[in-house]
């Protein structure tokens, strides 16, 4: 990040919303897609539904994946492969969404073969998962350098838009709990030429987790699924991976080793060092916090919020990493996802 991250400028853009096709990938959250295709600039004109059961959704066509289709991958996986084969395109860019993915910026394409949008969340349940969101956001700075990697860390397939040649090359079609970021690992180990990828700033927006509990479990997907299939890297990847799951799934500990400083007679028992050590490494832990309340730019209540509970959003953080970490999960479980179409329509009741 020190090296490539912080100079970083976004490329040229090259294409509009008319060079892309863009799917919108759900299993049945039909009161969500539909919100996430009113929210659709309109200059995007070429909208897919890839949907595993039948629903209506005004302003895009929906196309549901038949449950004879068989191929290697599974759950996503599988209706990502199914419209790859099914759906002809001949846009320069497929565009994938997730179903609750709102574009709120866009000032079109690179030329780049895989183009990351920025992710950013927005509270629709639990404060303290949306707070943790906001922490986790701080960490994602790095993503300013993943054009300059060799392979970059990982993709965030909610908002990834891939040229409609690379992936007829790549295709979707193995069995992952990560789709997103393993296509990007294929695309840079199988392509016999140069991949190049892009991070633009423009904004898509999500749902933050509803819940402890739900966040938990997609942490724990994404940790166990990036240990499972880094196979396909070099040596030294896959130890910066481990060495770098294991730093996420303990941070955790650090306001911990902090508060343990406080105690009553602790000093009987750690020396001055082990404070010293302690604070500076809660600080490293407010650095990274603190860039992710600049880049979110919430209101000043949650910038407080998440400053004060930085400690707490920490520890919850870093537990579903540890998951993980210590145990894979045995079936895919997707996020759930809040109706906001009843919140829609009193935002718009009261601009009225």
């Amino acid at each position: 990040m020190l090296r490539y991250g912080i100079w970083y400028t976004p490329p040229a853009r090259r294409y509009g919303p008319r060079h892309a096709q863009v799917r919108i990938l759900t299993v049945n959250a039909e009161s969500v897609v539909r919100e996430t295709v009113r929210r659709l600039p309109n200059s995007f004109d070429d909208r897919y539904v890839i949907a595993e059961e039948p629903m209506e959704v005004p302003g895009a066509t929906v196309q549901v994946v038949p449950d004879s289709f068989e191929c290697e991958a599974t759950n996503k996986g599988r209706a990502l492969e199914w419209a790859r084969q099914s759906i002809s395109c001949d846009r320069e860019f497929v565009l994938y969404l997730d179903e609750d993915s709102h574009i709120t910026e866009f000032g079109g394409f690179p030329d780049a073969d895989i183009i990351q949008f920025n992710e950013y969340p927005r509270q629709t349940g639990s404060l303290i998962t949306y707070l943790c969101e906001i922490n986790r956001i701080g960490f994602q700075v790095e993503q300013r350098s993943f054009p300059r990697l060799k392979i970059p860390l990982y993709a965030w397939g909610g908002g990834l838009a891939v040229r409609t040649s690379l992936e007829k090359t790549v295709t979707w079609d193995y069995e992952t709990v990560i789709e997103d970021t393993l296509f990007l690992w294929r695309a840079f180990k199988k392509v016999d030429r140069d991949v190049s990828f892009a991070f633009i700033p423009d904004r898509v927006s999500n749902q933050a987790p509803p819940s402890i509990q739900s966040m938990f479990r997609q942490r724990r997907r994404w940790i166990a699924g990036s240990r499972e299939d880094n196979n396909i890297l070099s040596l030294d990847r896959i130890l910066m991976y481990g060495i770098r799951d294991l730093s996420w799934s303990m941070t955790g500990v650090i306001p911990v080793l902090a508060a343990v400083t406080f105690l009553p007679g602790i000093d009987i028992f750690f020396s001055e060092p082990y404070r010293i050590i302690s604070f500076i490494l809660l600080g490293f832990m407010y650095v990274w916090i603190m860039i992710g309340v600049l880049r979110y730019r919430p209101t000043a209540r949650i910038a407080v919020a998440t400053m004060v509970l930085a400690p707490i959003t920490t520890i919850l953080h870093s537990i579903g990493a540890l998951w993980g970490v210590l145990s894979t999960p045995d079936t895919f479980e997707v996020t759930d996802k809040i109706d906001e179409s009843s919140r829609s329509e009193e935002s718009n009741a009261e601009q009225n």
